[in-house]
């Protein structure tokens, strides 16, 4: 019992050291057969890696199978690698460098592009660049035409559209919310983070509610309590003390009826 308990222990410990690491190398080997992966970095040693199980491999602005990777042999390249989860790195994403740019324009912020169709709970998208990327929507993905809820359904082949992805730990890109007017898919995209900045434009302190214009333009109202911590310039302050127009960063967590809690709130100075 003691002995599996230490096992337990031990792979925790490592899970707790997992880190990944972002940075430009030379593939001087790509061997995944052999287990064999040689990144030449500037100033620091060889790292001699691994290839996951489910690797996100990418040429030319495209996915890219194991074989046909071997063509970015002596050439530079993008990596995503985690380190401390085995005895070696583990490569988990590479890409060429002006792909990887593309990635990171693609997998964040709001998006827009003309929907090409649709395949196994993704939205091919052509971009503007005329590069095509696969978002995955879930039950969990905001749909809205002219502010309003909507499905996929709704949308047809050939429209314009605005996505709000989010890249996920596994490195699938989930959509947040999808819309056919900016505004809407930035405001879906605001709801689902943690966090919003916006102005304090009424507080009812029988209610324990706040009124917040997010920057998105998304008028929110949002409950509070004798939890909530309200703070000015690093100092504790009292909700009485708050002088609406108020601009805030309100850090936000639902309650147990869905409803928006604020957690914290950061009264931010006047300009």
């Amino acid at each position: 019992m003691r002995a599996v308990l230490c096992l337990l222990l031990g792979a925790a410990f490592v899970g707790a050291l997992a880190e990944t690491e972002i940075f430009l190398a030379t593939l001087a080997k790509f061997d995944p057969e052999g287990d064999t992966i040689i990144l030449k970095r500037t100033g620091k040693p060889d790292m001699n890696a691994t290839l996951h199980k489910k690797p996100r491999l990418w040429i030319n602005k495209q996915p890219a199978e194991t074989e046909q990777f071997r063509q970015m042999e002596g050439k530079q390249v993008m990596v995503r690698v985690s380190v401390g989860t085995q005895v070696r790195p583990v490569v988990r994403e590479m890409a060429d460098p002006d792909t990887w740019k593309w990635l990171d324009k693609v997998r964040r912020g709001v998006v827009k592009g003309t929907l090409v169709g649709v395949e196994d709970n993704h939205l091919v998208m052509e971009l503007p660049d005329k590069t095509r990327f696969a978002y995955r929507f879930t039950p969990k993905t905001r749909f809205e035409r002219d502010g309003k809820s909507a499905t996929i359904e709704d949308f047809a082949v050939g429209e314009t559209l605005y996505l709000a992805p989010r890249l996920l730990a596994n490195l699938d890109v989930m959509l947040l919310s999808v819309s056919n007017t900016e505004k809407d898919a930035n405001i879906g995209r605001e709801r689902a983070l943690p966090s919003i900045q916006g102005t304090i434009q009424s507080i009812d302190r029988q209610k324990k509610t706040l009124k917040v214009l997010t920057r998105a333009g998304d008028l929110r109202e949002i409950r509070y309590d004798e939890k909530t911590e309200f703070t000015f310039k690093g100092k504790a302050v009292k909700v009485e003390q708050i002088k609406p127009p108020a601009r805030a960063t309100v850090h936000r967590t639902r309650d147990e009826q869905g409803n928006d809690y604020a957690r914290k709130v950061t009264i931010q100075p006047h300009n």
